[in-house]
């Protein structure tokens, strides 16, 4: 026993539990950001251009530090697929750290809200350079796909942290 009353394995389990919950968030993250850039590229593919989301957000980003997105076309392009890569994961994980507490049905229905709430408050009030997509999802029709790609990328963390990993028993206390 500890001073506080808890025994070194209870608190063995504890971060144990907490890594889980990480590993699992950081899992979401990735998911986000394979399901929310092919959103974006289908968006670009509408637009006649695969990356044409990615260009322009590079653009705006490059030209908020002074430089110039002409001078540098390619460029932009990879700027704006390592800002999607680093919002997109970042969104995925701070939502599944909300979401995968949460038990049973409610835990679907907090993704399913939570994916709704991005929808509503990206177009509106999340700034463009915290958005997944920059400012092109800044209108409801591309919130809408992404918010659709967000919901699909969390409710496949939530299956994936369920299951339990071939060779593991579940231990009941």
């Amino acid at each position: 026993m500890t001073e506080n009353g808890t025994s070194a394995r209870d608190e063995s389990r504890a971060l144990d539990a907490t890594r889980s919950l990480v590993d699992d968030a950081l899992t979401a993250g990735s998911l986000t950001t394979i399901a929310t850039g092919g959103a974006l590229v289908g968006l670009g593919r509408r637009a006649g251009e695969t990356s044409w989301v990615f260009r322009l957000a590079g653009r705006g980003l490059l030209e908020q530090f002074g430089v110039s997105a002409t001078a540098a076309p390619l460029t932009s392009v990879g700027v704006g697929y390592l800002h999607h890569i680093i919002i997109a994961s970042a969104w995925g994980f701070v939502l599944a750290l909300l979401i995968l507490p949460q038990r049973g049905i409610g835990r679907v229905l907090f993704t399913l809200v939570a994916a709704l709430l991005y929808v509503l408050l990206s177009a509106r009030f999340v700034p463009a350079a915290l958005r997944i997509g920059y400012s092109v999802t800044g209108n409801t029709a591309s919130a809408v796909a992404i918010g659709v790609s967000l919901g699909v990328a969390l409710l496949g963390a939530i299956w994936l942290s369920s299951t339990v990993p071939e060779g593991e028993a579940v231990v009941s206390s």
